[in-house]
């Protein structure tokens, strides 16, 4: 069975990534953290029960670490595969 992803959510989460991405590059760590808090709450919010919210999910979790841990690369890394998997939605649907 499939769901529609909404276009809006979709648009969101993806310009949350890109900005995630573009504030770790800035050096600016805590914007990103409050950036992938938002892609958090969305993806919990708006996305149902699905891989992709999984996905997003344990990417969130995967860019706090890794600015935990000092190791920037990999969480813009991170932010990268979740756009990537972003962009794999391109008909419209997700998977349960």
């Amino acid at each position: 069975m499939s769901r529609d992803l909404p276009s809006d959510v979709h648009a969101v989460l993806t310009q949350l990534a890109e900005e995630g991405e573009t504030a770790i590059s800035g050096a600016e760590f805590d914007t990103a953290r409050q950036t992938v808090a938002t892609v958090e709450t969305v993806s919990r919010n708006k996305l149902p029960e699905c891989e992709l919210r999984s996905q997003l999910l344990h990417g969130c979790e995967q860019v706090y670490t890794a600015l935990d841990t000092d190791d920037p690369d990999a969480a813009a890394e991170y932010l990268r595969a979740m756009n990537r998997r972003l962009a794999a939605v391109d008909d419209g649907t997700i998977s349960e």
